[in-house]
C-alpha cells in the first residue's frame, strides 16, 4: 500500500486532492451523527451489554452471538473487540458505533489500494467512490452488528491470498489464515472462504509439485496457523462444551427436517438474491442489467491476453463471487437476507471496476460506462442525502436511556424483571441502561415486572402469553404511563403483594 500511495498517489497534484476527498467524503457519511441516526435495538444492546460486563465484572465470554442462521453461535471475538471502545466512550454505545465507521472506512481504503495495484487509478476512484457512497454499505458500517466488519476482512484475505499467489510466500498465507479465522467469528456464511482458501493451495501445490514436500506443505500449516490464532478461545469453548457448536453446524448443513424446507428453487433463490443485491447496492432501475454486462466484461479479463496481469484478480474474485451465492442459495433453504453475503460487497464493486478497466480500451465505452458510473453515484447522494439529512431522528439511544430511567424511578429495590410486548421479549435496550446503574433485570423474585410496548397496541399485560410475564402467575397493573417515543411502560405485581 505504501509503495501504491508513493508512486502512484503522492506524486501527482491532482491525484492527491481525489484521494484525500474519497477519503473525507467515505469517513464522513459512516460518522455523522451516530448517536442519533444508529440502529439501536436488541442485537445492539445485547453486544454492548457483554461488553459493559466484561469491564465491570471480569466476565469474559468464549462464546459469541447467537448465528442468525441455525442453531449456532458465533466466536467472543467481535465481544472482545467493541470492549475496549465502550470503556473509552463511557459506555456509550457511540463508541462502538465509531468503530464500525472506522472499520467500514478501513475497507474503502484497502478496496481503493487493492484495485490500484491491479487495475488503474481511474478504475481504483470508480470502485473506490461507488463503495464509500453506496447506500447499503454505507448503512452497514453506522451501527454495532457483527457482520458488519466482514467486507474489510474479506479485503484483507483477498489480499494477502493473491499476494501469495504472486511470490509464494508462507506468511502472506499466514495473513489470509487470521483474516479467515476473524470471519468466521463474524458471521458463518464466511466458512466459504475456507473452501476457496484451500482449493487456492490445492491449486497451488500442484502448479509447484516439483518442489519438495517441506516447500509445499509450509504454506499450509501457515494457513491453519492463522487460522486457529484468532479461533482459540472458540475451540476451547467447543472442546469443553462436547463440540456443540461443531454438531450443531453439521445438522444445518447436512441434516434435512421440516425447519429447513426450501422456500425456493436454488435458480430462483439465485436470481431473486442477485437482483436484491443489485437493487441495494446501486439504487437505480438498471442496476441488474448494468451488473451483468459489467461481469461479463470482467470475466473477459480473464480470457484476453492483454490483461495477463489482472488475471488473478479476476479469476479469484469471480470465482468468490459466483462460488459465494451459489453456496449460499443451496446451503440455506431458507430467506437468503443480504447481510448473509456481506463478504461480496467489496467483490461486486471489484467487478465494476475491472469492467471500468477493460472499457477504457475503447474510449467510446470508457464514456459510457462513465457516465453511467456518476448517474449512479448521483443516486447514491439523492440516497444517502435522505438517510443522513432529512431522515427523522429515530433517537433509539435516547429512548432507551429515557425509558430505563423511568423505570429505575418506579422501582422499588434493584431486583426487577423487565420484558417487552413488542419484538424481543428480552428488552436488552432497556436493560442495558439500568444494568449500567445496578439494577437485576431478570430477577426471578422481583418487586416489580415491567412490561414495556413499544408503538401500538400490545394488549392488556395482564394474564398475557409471554412466558417472562406468565412465569410470575397472576399480576396486577399497578401503573400505565406513556414514556414518550411512543413507549408505554406497564409496572406489574404479584396479586399477593398489592
Amino acid at each position: 500500500m505504501i509503495k501504491i500511495l508513493k508512486q502512484q498517489v503522492l506524486v501527482s497534484k491532482k491525484i492527491l486532492p481525489l484521494f484525500l476527498l474519497l477519503l473525507t467524503v467515505s469517513l464522513a457519511v459512516r460518522c455523522y451523527r451516530p448517536k442519533a441516526l444508529t440502529i439501536f435495538l436488541d442485537d445492539q444492546a445485547r453486544d454492548v451489554l457483554v461488553a459493559a460486563q466484561i469491564i465491570k465484572e471480569g466476565k469474559i465470554p468464549f462464546i459469541g452471538p447467537m448465528a442468525s442462521i441455525g442453531s449456532l453461535y458465533l466466536g467472543p471475538l467481535f465481544y472482545w473487540v467493541i470492549t475496549p471502545f465502550l470503556w473509552l466512550a463511557n459506555f456509550s454505545p457511540v463508541g462502538p458505533i465509531l468503530l464500525m465507521a472506522v472499520l467500514g472506512w478501513l475497507a474503502n481504503v484497502v478496496l481503493f489500494f487493492l484495485l490500484a495495484k491491479y487495475l488503474n487509478l481511474r478504475s481504483a476512484f470508480i470502485g473506490a467512490f461507488l463503495y464509500a457512497l453506496s447506500p447499503v454499505v454505507v448503512n452497514n458500517t453506522r451501527f454495532i452488528w457483527n457482520p458488519n466488519p466482514v467486507p474489510l476482512f474479506t479485503l484483507l484475505f483477498l489480499w494477502f491470498f493473491l499476494l501469495f499467489w504472486e511470490k509464494s510466500r508462507s506468511w502472506d498465507l499466514f495473513w489470509a489464515g487470521i483474516a479467515l479465522g476473524v470471519l468466521i467469528q463474524l458471521h458463518y456464511v464466511a466458512g466459504v472462504l475456507f473452501l476457496v482458501a484451500l482449493i487456492g493451495y490445492l491449486v497451488w501445490a500442484a502448479k509447484n509439485k516439483k518442489k519438495d514436500w517441506n516447500k509445499l506443505l509450509k504454506p499450509a500449516g501457515f494457513l491453519l496457523f492463522g487460522i486457529v490464532l484468532p479461533l482459540v478461545p472458540f475451540i476451547l469453548f467447543e472442546i469443553k462444551n462436547h463440540l456443540i457448536n461443531t454438531r450443531a453446524g453439521w445438522q444445518f448443513v447436512f441434516g434435512a427436517g421440516p425447519s429447513q424446507a426450501r422456500l425456493l428453487s436454488p435458480a430462483k433463490a439465485l436470481e431473486d438474491l442477485l437482483t436484491r443485491l443489485t437493487d441495494e447496492a446501486l439504487v437505480v432501475g438498471w442496476g441488474l442489467a448494468y451488473f451483468l454486462v459489467s461481469l461479463l466484461a470482467f470475466l473477459t479479463l480473464f480470457v484476453k491476453r492483454a490483461f495477463f496481469r489482472v488475471k488473478r484478480l479476476v479469476a479469484w474474485s469471480s470465482f468468490i463471487f459466483l462460488f459465494s451465492l451459489i453456496a449460499a442459495v443451496i446451503i440455506i433453504k431458507g430467506q437468503v437476507h443480504l447481510h448473509y453475503i456481506g463478504l461480496l460487497l467489496p467483490i461486486f464493486f471489484i467487478i465494476i471496476a475491472g469492467a471500468d478497466y477493460f472499457w477504457q480500451r475503447v474510449k467510446v465505452l470508457g464514456l459510457i460506462n462513465l457516465l453511467a458510473v456518476l448517474l449512479i453515484l448521483f443516486s447514491f447522494t439523492k440516497s444517502n442525502q435522505k438517510l443522513l439529512f432529512k431522515q427523522n431522528d429515530n433517537q433509539q439511544i435516547n429512548r432507551a436511556q429515557d425509558v430505563a430511567a423511568y423505570i429505575g424511578q418506579k422501582s422499588e429495590d434493584k431486583e426487577i424483571f423487565v420484558t417487552s410486548l413488542s419484538g424481543s421479549p428480552y428488552a436488552y435496550t432497556y436493560r442495558y441502561y439500568l444494568y449500567l446503574d445496578g439494577f437485576k433485570t431478570d430477577s426471578l423474585q422481583p418487586s416489580s415486572v415491567f412490561a414495556v410496548c413499544e408503538g401500538g397496541d400490545c394488549g392488556d399485560p395482564e394474564g398475557h402469553a409471554l412466558w417472562e410475564i406468565a412465569q410470575f402467575g397472576i399480576l396486577k397493573t399497578v401503573s400505565s404511563e406513556q414514556v414518550g417515543y411512543g413507549v408505554w411502560v406497564y409496572q406489574l405485581k404479584s396479586a399477593d403483594d398489592i
